[in-house]
């Protein structure tokens, strides 16, 4: 048997092909019935892929701009809101710095990226984790917001560069985070999409650019699809 392990990623079909990635079309069905109109989203993003991080039949377009635009499709007049933020924001910086502008907004719908920056932390703290995420929920669907969802990140052990722990402690520890992301989201009635769960039987390197902790253009793509499908199957 011979190990393929250094063996050159294949290649992807383009983004319309892709079964992981929406197709043309799909999100505006999708999300038709969609009852909410005042989005934001929250948390660690990326404003746009970085160039060297395009894939090939890939558009170089974040997961947080590719939902938008695709319940703006859906609903020409929905408002939605990114939050200033930065990829490696905190839960902690998240409830700080996002959620009274979020609250100031008076959406019905929050999208919240969260979990990359905890698992790089050098003491990694799951009690404060769920602290922080709890807050963040209460404060929230405790106001305006009908529904929230909780956007945790593809398997950081298969990200590439540098790392404070070997790939196996850094995804059994992303495992643990896991886990009690999805007991705090569904002790709030809240939604979980759990990138990790959706990376599986996809080539890693397809979906992370060069840059430790960055997605490809295609990972942006495979993100949003996940999302947007998720919010499709909320009951509305």
């Amino acid at each position: 048997m011979t190990d393929d392990t250094d063996a050159p990623p294949r290649t992807p079909p383009t983004e319309d092909d892709d079964p992981r990635c929406l197709r043309p079309g799909e999100a505006v069905a999708a999300l038709a019935h969609a009852p909410w109109r005042r989005v934001v989203i929250l948390g660690e993003h990326e404003s746009r892929p970085a160039r060297a991080a395009v894939v090939p039949g890939y558009r170089a377009v974040s997961w947080s701009d590719r939902v938008s635009a695709a319940l703006r499709a859906a609903h020409p007049d929905l408002a939605c809101r990114a939050a200033r933020g930065r990829k490696d924001l905190s839960l902690f910086e998240m409830r700080s710095r996002q959620v009274q502008d979020a609250l100031v907004f008076r959406g019905d719908l929050a999208l919240i990226s969260c979990g990359g920056t905890e698992l790089r932390e050098a003491v990694f703290d799951l009690d404060s984790m769920e602290v922080e995420l709890s807050r963040v929920l209460d404060s929230l669907l405790c106001a305006t917001y009908r529904h929230a969802v909780v956007i945790s990140p593809f398997d950081r052990s298969t990200a590439g560069g540098p790392r404070a722990a070997p790939p196996d402690a850094v995804r059994e520890r992303q495992l643990r985070l896991v886990q009690r992301i999805a007991l705090v989201t569904l002790h709030h009635a809240a939604q979980h999409v759990d990138l990790m769960r959706h990376q599986r039987g996809l080539d890693p390197r397809t979906l992370w650019a060069p840059g430790p902790g960055r997605l490809s253009s295609r990972g942006h793509a495979v993100a949003a699809a996940a999302v947007v499908r998720a919010l499709a199957r909320r009951p509305v």
